[in-house]
């Protein structure tokens, strides 16, 4: 059994609390969800909740979806750290690279790794944040509506373009940072190389255990 370092121990710890973030994230928005559902489709029932279990509705989706992601972000990076000797040393080098970057910098990097589905849910909430802003309204028609809520759509739609772009550059000055990447075809022979030694390290390791049987066998039992 391998002993872990101090430091693939912190490798490990953060892993999990990154994959347990995203799981709050993802729970929290699905509790939103039940809570608006209830609230707005089942008003009557909804009114005799007790807090308690409105703040059930709340917070156990959001922990339940955490802890998983968190279970799971603890299987991947214990997967990944037994796959080859080459892998494991691919992710301590991105475990130590991560940690090298300034605070904003890993706040730009977690942004732009999120950058499509940040996007998209923002795209989406825009859409029907605009039109709940704009039905407030009782004068108006409901075509009037309409095309005021696409022009406040479109005009958060191009706010989210401008910082797609300002993320691109800024990814861009991050890379630029970093040392040269390792081309593929060197990746490929490193992790061969890997899983040979690997092999002939566990081959090696078996003869020894049979030598050490054979020898205890052949050893005279004492009277």
């Amino acid at each position: 059994m391998k002993i872990l370092t101090s430091e693939e121990k912190q490798a490990h710890i953060s892993h999990v609390i990154a994959e347990g973030s995203k799981g709050l994230i993802y729970g929290a928005v699905l509790s939103a969800g039940i809570f608006t559902y209830l609230k707005k489709r089942h008003p009557i029932k909804f009114k005799k909740f007790n807090p308690s279990i409105k703040t059930c509705i709340v917070t156990m989706p959001t922990i339940a979806v955490g802890a998983f992601w968190a279970d799971q972000g603890s299987w991947e990076f214990d997967q990944k750290m037994h796959q080859s000797d080459f892998q494991e040393a691919k992710l301590m080098e991105e475990f130590r690279e991560w940690n090298s970057l300034s605070l904003s910098n890993k706040i730009f990097t977690v942004l732009s790794n999120n950058k499509y589905q940040i996007i998209i849910g923002a795209w989406a909430a825009s859409l029907y944040g605009s039109w709940v802003f704009v039905n407030r309204d009782k004068i108006m028609s409901g075509t009037q509506k309409a095309v005021q809520a696409r022009m406040y759509a479109q005009g958060i739609t191009v706010i989210l373009l401008l910082g797609t772009i300002l993320l691109a550059m800024k990814e861009e000055e991050i890379n630029k940072s970093k040392p040269a990447p390792i081309p593929r075809w060197k990746r490929i022979i490193m992790e061969k190389e890997a899983e040979e030694k690997q092999i002939l390290q566990e081959f090696e390791a078996k003869k020894k255990q049979e030598a050490e049987a054979k020898a205890a066998e052949a050893k005279p039992v004492e009277a």
